[in-house]
């Protein structure tokens, strides 16, 4: 490089050398995120005022380059006032020409019932319309709403795809989710949506879905399909109350470090302005997180609120790593204390909440959870090098329903009750099981083509309230390598 120089002007040679080393020049950048403005929206739109107006005042010093939406942009949906303070303090980065993108949480859907996934008021005031001629806003699902919708920018050298879901993501919107990702393999992707991970920092599961129905995506059915993805790299969320902030990290299947933050103000006086600031730096291949009021010109200093993460996966050698979780009863949720865990020569005891934890070398295991009196069960999963993976079993107990001999072929689900053509009264108790060579990630159930349903793991055991009628009920599984397969059964429910 010296004999390259002594031939080359100085601005010649620092073009060669970005050209060469763009990493040496690579600058910080910083994503703001909004928690759940819903309390500020509807009782203190001052403090949201603050909030975007800081933002529009420090895009330059602190290089801002988008401003992300958690959910729950107001309490409710429906109510023009509420939608009205919002649009006031979101326009203050309209006027200042900086992108943002907005996800919608359970209260923004009409009448604060996401259940009806009615969404007339959030599309009026942040729906496609409101994007229209922003340059980095891409696409939309379904046609007509902003229940889900992505963006990209580039910022230095890099693309980002900063990609929006619905609250509790029905299968159709993840299976656009996991289009967009795959159609964009050189784009780092950001996901934002309003549920996913808790308060102390583990990810929801089917036992935390009390907003929906079954057959909506909860944090780790949602992690089961980004987990497949090599450039996802972030995924960001608020909706639990009695916390503040929280993070983990994880390794994806090829080896991608996912960073998942989460945060919510929305119980401390209306929310008193927090916001997140996510500051990138390339060059030292870290993400700092603060925590800061405009409102109240104060930052969280604590470790929790302030605290900083590698960006790409660093792939440190320290020999070590963890298994965590909780076992329990799927029927009813409850905890499954006394249980035993093991994966290779480690293993652990369930606690009275049915939590376990312990150490392993890095690698691939078979973890087996049992219990007297319980069907045991047995997942794949990954250690990653100085993170902690989370794995949770559902144990059903003995002669509740364990699922019958199995079809042999590989993939393939076999559905042990209801039989094909059975007559059966409601709730249908819907029991299956999968045969595969490859970790099977989730089961479904549909009933008539809508999915009411999902379990994680191979195995399903669920009690379903159906019409009367003649009912098509499918069971159907997705392993690791993102092959689908299925059984369905014809029955008449009386």
């Amino acid at each position: 490089m010296s004999r390259l120089r002594s031939c080359l002007s100085p601005l010649l040679f620092l073009a060669v050398f970005s050209a060469l080393c763009p990493l040496a020049f690579a600058q910080d950048f910083s994503i703001v995120v909004l928690p759940d403005t819903q309390n500020e929206a509807q009782f203190a739109p001052g403090m949201m005022n603050s909030q975007t107006t800081w933002v529009a005042n420090n895009a330059t010093a602190r290089n801002i380059q988008m401003v992300l939406g958690v959910g729950d942009i107001v309490n409710d949906g429906a109510i023009d006032a509420q939608q009205q303070n919002a649009d006031a303090a979101i326009r203050i980065l309209d006027n200042a020409g900086i992108p943002y993108q907005l996800a919608i949480g359970n209260h923004d859907y009409d009448g604060a019932n996401p259940k009806s996934r009615s969404v007339v008021g959030f599309n009026r005031w942040f729906g496609p319309a409101r994007y229209a001629g922003k340059t980095f806003y891409k696409g939309n699902f379904p046609a007509g709403s902003n229940e889900n919708f992505y963006g990209e920018l580039t910022i230095g050298s890099t693309t980002y795809l900063f990609l929006m879901l619905e609250f509790r993501p029905r299968s159709a919107s993840l299976d656009w989710a996991e289009s967009i990702i795959s159609a964009n393999p050189d784009k780092q992707v950001i996901v934002v949506v309003h549920s996913f991970l808790r308060t102390n920092g583990t990810r929801e599961d089917v036992c935390d879905t009390q907003d929906m129905p079954p057959g909506n995506a909860n944090g780790e059915q949602m992690w089961t399909r980004l987990r497949e993805h090599a450039n996802v790299i972030l995924v960001l969320n608020g909706h639990f109350t009695g916390g503040t902030v929280a993070h983990r990290s994880d390794v994806g299947d090829n080896g991608n470090l996912v960073n998942q933050i989460y945060a919510n103000f929305q119980d401390r006086n209306h929310g008193e302005g927090w916001l997140e600031i996510i500051t990138f730096h390339p060059v030292s291949n870290t993400i700092s997180v603060q925590t800061f009021s405009p409102f109240l010109n104060q930052s969280m200093t604590g470790a929790a609120q302030q605290f900083t993460v590698p960006y790409h996966n660093p792939h440190p050698l320290t020999g070590s790593g963890a298994i965590s979780g909780k076992v329990r009863n799927p029927a009813t949720c409850a905890a499954v204390p006394g249980a035993t865990v093991k994966a290779g020569t480690a293993s652990a005891v369930t606690a009275a909440d049915g939590t376990y934890k312990f150490s392993l070398t890095p690698g691939s295991y078979s973890v087996a959870a049992s219990k007297s009196g319980f069907n045991a069960s047995t997942l794949s999963e990954k250690v990653s090098d100085s993170l902690t993976t989370q794995l949770d079993f559902y144990l059903t107990a003995s002669g509740s329903g364990a699922p019958c001999k199995l079809n042999t072929a590989s993939p393939s689900v076999t559905i042990c009750t209801p039989a094909n053509n059975a007559i059966v009264t409601s709730p249908v108790r819907v029991i299956a099981g999968t045969t595969d060579s490859r970790t099977v990630s989730f089961v479904q159930v549909y009933v008539d083509g809508k999915a009411v349903v999902t379990q994680t793991g191979n195995k399903l055991n669920a009690s379903i309230t159906m019409a009367k009628g003649a009912r098509r009920v499918t069971v159907q599984a997705k392993d690791t390598a993102g092959v689908i397969f299925k059984q369905t059964v014809n029955i008449t429910v009386h």
